[in-house]
């Protein structure tokens, strides 16, 4: 079988799974790649014919071509993803990404939106065309750790201000759940849906719209915080989409929360995926050990 014939009826796989099309788009980047790599090299396009020092030579090939460390295991995760799932499925006979290391990370801290970040972005977003709009949508952020994809697709439906919940769709795998949201929150998004939301027809159930009462776009969102954390002084990184998702989970647990509630509100299928939000400052990690320290309990 060609990994042509693989990946066809591995995307075919995906879309039966419900996958998003991010997904789809990020696995038809790796397989643009690899098919790039193996015409050059003029290696079998036959999978009984790749070998694992094939598949290392296209990760250093990778690296060649310029691809920092987040894009080539990026794409090692979806050649391993892609010829895991044919072997399981008895599509090929070997697998040969069974031994295929994934390239190391930088230990690095991704930017993160803090409390003082957020108090900013408020403050600047009075200012702002739609001031309300900008509060409910950074209160909602900071508050729940949606990602941008889940919070475009918010209705005003979806809201349950007497038990303090959201129902949040739209998520990885197109998998609905229930998330807890806070006073202040609620507080954010009624003034906004009394005062200032202005739907463009009956039919727009969009919680978040734009100017024309169009529902807000996933490059809308990123647009207004671009501008929001311009005019705050902030760099334009620290209050991105998922940034606010990272510093959702640092301040859940650092005001008590466990991780294993984390995972359920951030909709991770596995812990390992909510760790990887989980970026420690130092000083948390000095309290901790002040409040744990082995050595102060002997």
């Amino acid at each position: 079988m060609t990994m042509d014939q693989l990946w066809e009826q591995f995307f075919y796989h995906l879309r039966v799974q419900r996958r998003s099309a991010a997904t789809l788009s990020f696995y038809s980047v790796t397989r643009q790649k690899l098919a790039k790599y193996l015409e050059r090299e003029g290696l079998p396009q036959e999978v009984p014919g790749l070998s694992i020092t094939h598949l290392r030579s296209f990760v250093m090939w990778l690296g060649e071509e310029g691809l920092k460390p987040g894009g080539q295991h990026a794409h090692v995760r979806a050649v391993k993803a892609l010829l895991n799932w044919s072997h399981r499925e008895e599509l090929i006979g070997v697998n040969p990404a069974q031994r295929l290391a994934l390239p190391p990370l930088p230990r690095q801290r991704l930017p993160t939106v803090t409390h003082d970040h957020t108090q900013r972005l408020l403050t600047t977003a009075k200012a702002s065309d739609q001031p309300l709009r900008d509060a409910a949508m950074l209160m909602l952020l900071f508050d729940t750790g949606l990602r941008v994809s889940e919070l475009i697709h918010v209705t005003t439906g979806d809201l349950e201000p007497a038990q303090g919940l959201i129902r949040v769709r739209g998520g990885k795998g197109d998998k609905d759940r229930t998330v807890p949201v806070g006073t202040r929150t609620l507080n954010a998004w009624s003034a906004y849906q009394r005062r200032e939301r202005r739907p463009r027809s009956p039919h727009v159930d969009a919680l978040l719209l734009s100017h024309r009462g169009e529902p807000l776009t996933r490059s809308g969102v990123g647009i207004r915080l671009a501008s929001l954390a311009r005019q705050a002084e902030l760099p334009r990184a620290a209050a991105a989409p998922h940034a606010f998702r990272r510093g959702f989970a640092v301040e859940f647990l650092r005001n008590g929360g466990d991780v294993f509630t984390l995972q359920q509100i951030l909709g991770h299928a596995t812990l390992e995926m909510t760790r990887r939000y989980v970026n420690f400052l130092d000083e948390d990690l000095k309290a901790a050990h002040l409040r744990f320290s082995p050595g102060d309990r002997l």
